[in-house]
């Protein structure tokens, strides 16, 4: 093709685009949440262009806001300096292109509108249909436990919060929580960073990140520290049940090691859970069954290909023991991430529990049972259409009361019957 007629075919592939450049409407590629610094605030909006340490904006509302690129968070500000590159790389290739004789050059076609239309073929082209990260979560998608989806820059999982196996057996230092559905959908999903970035100092989960989740196992349920808020080692303390995990304040279900139960599902060659700045978390073997060694402080380590996963181990850390990857953190816990909704007032401890049983007597509903001293108690409920819980307490003395709740409340001012159950002082769940 002639230089001529390719800039021609350009231009009108140039102008078959056109309404995404203009009136407030923009390339999908470029449009995105932007979060700030100090991790409170966010933006949504295209980006247009940076240079000189500046970054400008277009707001939904077809306004331009200039930043200083230091303004947003880490992560986004590596998204800038990729995409930056991104052009500067495509109108290298376009100058390339320009022909040598002639009055009609590249260079006097609108900037934005060059740059915007070859990224977005470029995207096109090179972007995966599917990301590789959802091959580990596959087996969960296709037995409906779990849903997932991605745009350019994360990876979304959407859960109840409860997963296909036994919960709360074996736990000994019990809350009196329950495991209870968490609306882990929409804008409360779970978001794993498709690009993730190395942090320039790492930074250890021990003592930090003491409040929520670390990592999301592929069956869609979240991974907690493995310490608890008080800085113990949640397994050692006698806190999970069998299969790792237990409940938290507002009766919701997460793990605080790693899930290796789920590569009997999953296989061995795949990833059992993500950690929340990006990076996989394989099994006790490497993916090719090769025996793991030189494991960082984190856990983690490079493979051949110099790409660096964690890995699960028998003792603590147990699976990421922090953040190789970089991570925003707010409140003590890494920010942003899906929020659990509490329907029953945090319990406190009972001393001397252990948790026997837990069974789904019937679609929605449930019974634990415990004992204390020899003596069972148990708590059964129902989870309603209408997004209501009956409970019914039964007390080692036999006695019985019962109680109902509703979503986002915190539940009423009648406890589960104590009897001769006798409790510690109120202090804060262990796995919050």
């Amino acid at each position: 093709m002639k230089p001529s007629v390719a800039i021609l075919a350009f231009m009108v592939a140039i102008s078959s685009h056109a309404s995404l450049f203009g009136h407030g409407r923009h390339s999908h590629a470029n449009e995105r949440t932007w979060t700030f610094s100090n991790g409170r605030t966010h933006l949504h909006g295209c980006f247009v262009a940076s240079k000189d340490g500046q970054v400008q904006i277009r707001r939904s509302d077809d306004s331009l806001l200039n930043l200083k690129l230091s303004e947003l968070c880490t992560q986004d500000q590596q998204w800038v300096e990729d995409r930056t590159e991104q052009i500067r790389k495509a109108n290298h290739e376009l100058k390339l292109l320009t022909p040598s004789t002639g009055s009609l050059s590249l260079n006097h076609l609108p900037l934005l509108m060059l740059t915007q239309a070859v990224l977005m073929e470029q995207s096109q082209a090179a972007q995966p249909s599917t990301p590789k990260i959802a091959g580990a979560f596959d087996a969960f998608v296709q037995n409906q436990a779990i849903k997932t989806r991605w745009d350019q820059d994360f990876f979304y999982v959407e859960s109840n919060g409860l997963p296909d196996h036994p919960m709360m057996v074996g736990i000994t230092a019990w809350q009196q929580q329950v495991p209870l559905p968490q609306a882990y959908v929409g804008n409360n999903a779970w978001q794993i960073p498709l690009r993730p970035v190395p942090a320039k100092t790492p930074v250890s989960a021990n003592g930090k990140f003491l409040r929520g989740a670390i990592a999301l196992a592929v069956n869609g349920i979240p991974i907690f520290n493995p310490l608890n808020n008080r800085g113990e080692d949640a397994f050692l303390f006698g806190e999970l049940d069998e299969f790792g995990g237990h409940c938290g304040r507002a009766d919701d279900y997460h793990y605080h090691i790693a899930p290796t139960h789920l590569e009997k599902i999953n296989g061995k060659g795949l990833p059992l859970a993500y950690a929340l700045d990006g990076y996989p978390i394989y099994g006790f073997d490497e993916a090719d069954g090769a025996a793991v060694k030189n494991l960082d402080k984190l856990n983690g380590h490079k493979d051949a290909d110099g790409q660096y996963h964690y890995h699960a181990s028998k003792s603590y850390p147990y699976l990421n023991g922090g953040f190789y990857g970089v991570v925003t953190e707010r409140d003590g816990q890494v920010d942003p991430q899906p929020r659990a909704q509490p329907m029953r007032p945090a319990l406190t401890p009972m001393r001397g529990a252990k948790i026997t049983n837990f069974t789904e007597t019937k679609p929605g509903s449930y019974q634990l049972t415990y004992e204390v001293q020899g003596k069972s108690g148990s708590v059964s409920y129902t989870i309603n259409a209408n997004g209501t819980a009956d409970f019914v307490f039964v007390g080692t003395n036999g006695k019985s009361t019962t109680e109902s709740y509703k979503a986002n409340q915190r539940g009423g001012q009648d406890r589960p019957p104590r009897g001769n159950d006798r409790q510690q002082p109120p202090r804060n769940d262990p796995g919050r």
